[in-house]
């Protein structure tokens, strides 16, 4: 059944495969050289995971750099790169790609590994911009505003999704009063039917998923009611657990929203100063990420990478991958116009910031247009419809003198 068209009227409304398996192996150490040689660690965003496990095979196949991550939420991340007495402990994740016939299968596979006592994290990952963790930061007692010897790098744009049970079919849309109401004030907040806090979902105070839902709707992350998650994956299966699916409401990353369509439905919102509701996408059914490249959809914000800085500058093996997971520069070196990172991006529901259009001044700020260096608008549009021709409107080209109308030859389009 297709999802229905918004409607704004209160609450009476792939290159790999998109997400990573897990997998049922016997834990090895995350500093066996055998197993994961010259291994990076990361920590951060749980909502990025699905996103970073792909281009984290792709960093393994095509320069031999194996990502150990620990999705241990966006603000844990800033606060484990900045505090440097905080280490990882227990086990994190690695990703793989069966071998088939001396060939690998499209479907990423998520690993364990046992990570050794003091293991520091090269990189951090945040949903959200350093002082948007001030909470967090001052519980720790670090500074409010970035040091000057940590560096901050922007990746692709994620959006964060009000989402339902797939059953529930009339709410379609929501003002940011409302969502206030239900997660602002729980049952007190009279919005019916979501007046059970046992089915209303929240992620945490840690959370950059959260911590831009709140910006979005004027809640503080500290104050949000319903049952509290400590990953995207645990808010699914707490939400699709609720007796009452009409009931059940929560707040979900876009990446991790493509590949769970089948058993959800997102909600469009209306945010601040806006008349009408917007989707992500153009519509309930598109994977465009339209109304995010645009800014009418209000609830996004850049993926923010935090590594330490020694005169001024990361370590080479930190700004290597960070380049990687930025898109700065190609994964694989012949892939010259860094389509398959375009790709990797579109096909999980993320955008890469040369298909952006506007950009933000701060989280939960205010958008101005936005013209990247390196426009990739058509090449985006093919990859997530999966055509085989031209987007509407699109010329293909190999060169700028194929181009008019002082269009440039730009990831294989003039544009």
């Amino acid at each position: 059944m297709k999802k229905k068209a918004v409607t704004f009227a209160g609450l009476a409304v792939a290159l790999l495969s998109a997400a990573p398996a897990r997998a049922q192996t016997t834990t090895v150490a995350c500093n066996d050289t055998a197993v994961l040689p010259n291994v990076v660690y990361m920590a951060g965003s749980s909502a990025f995971e699905p996103t970073l496990a792909q281009l984290a095979v792709q960093i393994q196949a095509k320069q031999g750099i194996s990502i150990v991550y620990d999705p241990i939420s966006s603000c844990s991340g800033v606060v484990d790169i900045v505090d440097s007495t905080q280490t990882l402990s227990g086990t994190a994740h690695y990703y793989t790609v069966p071998t088939v016939d001396g060939g690998t299968t499209g479907s990423v596979t998520t690993n364990s590994c046992t990570l050794a006592s003091g293991t520091k994290p090269l990189i951090g990952v945040s949903d959200v911009a350093y002082d948007s963790c001030g909470s967090n930061l001052a519980a720790s007692g670090l500074p409010a505003t970035l040091p000057a010897t940590i560096g901050e790098w922007h990746g692709p744009v994620q959006s964060m999704l009000i989402i339902v049970p797939e059953a529930n079919v009339t709410t379609t849309a929501m003002s940011m009063e409302q969502a206030a109401a239900i997660w602002g004030c729980g049952a007190k907040g009279n919005q019916t039917p979501f007046i059970d806090e046992t089915a209303i979902q929240q992620r945490s105070s840690t959370s950059g998923t959260q911590i831009m839902f709140a910006k979005a709707i004027g809640v503080p992350e500290t104050a949000f009611k319903g049952v509290s998650n400590s990953s995207g994956g645990n808010l699914i299966t707490s939400l699709l657990a609720v007796p009452n699916a009409q009931a059940a409401i929560g707040i979900l990353a876009a990446d991790a929203y493509a590949s769970q369509r089948s058993k959800l439905n997102a909600v469009a919102f209306r945010g601040r100063g806006q008349n009408k509701a917007y989707y992500a996408d153009s519509d309930a059914n598109a994977v465009d990420k339209k109304n995010v490249r645009d800014g009418h959809y209000v609830i996004q914000g850049p993926l923010h990478f935090f590594t330490t800085l020694s005169a001024g500058q990361p370590s080479a093996t930190a700004k290597q991958v960070l380049d990687y997971l930025s898109g700065n520069k190609p994964i694989d070196q012949a892939d010259t116009s860094n389509t398959n990172y375009i790709s990797t991006v579109a096909s999980l529901g993320d955008v890469p910031q040369c298909a952006m259009k506007v950009q933000l001044d701060k989280d939960g700020g205010n958008f101005s247009p936005y013209a990247p260096p390196v426009s990739c608008n058509c090449f985006f549009d093919k990859a997530v419809s999966k055509a085989t021709t031209a987007p509407a409107g699109c010329v293909a080209c190999t060169s700028d003198g194929q181009c008019s109308g002082g269009k440039r030859c730009q990831t294989g389009y003039c544009e």
